[in-house]
């Protein structure tokens, strides 16, 4: 299995960045949560990816957009017997 090697850095901060491994089988999603891990985000925060070519100019994007899943209230029937 293939593991590809990402550096992050901040376009604002140069003296800061790091190096992130992710397996090929891994997700956007996990991703999105190990940059998330490894700069002490909170990881609430939605994020892009973008393919880009040799010149880094931007390509195809990819938005990690975190679910909100809304709890299902089962309604409760009561008969009553005679």
């Amino acid at each position: 299995m293939a593991i590809y090697r990402f550096k992050v850095s901040f376009e604002d901060y140069e003296d800061v960045s790091r190096e992130i491994e992710i397996k090929s089988d891994q997700t956007f999603a996990e991703l999105h949560h190990a940059i998330q891990s490894a700069i002490s985000f909170d990881g609430q925060k939605q994020s892009s990816f973008y393919m880009s070519n040799d010149n880094w100019i931007k390509g195809r994007k990819f938005v990690h957009i975190k679910k909100q899943i809304k709890p299902v209230r089962k309604s409760l029937m009561l008969t009553m017997l005679n």
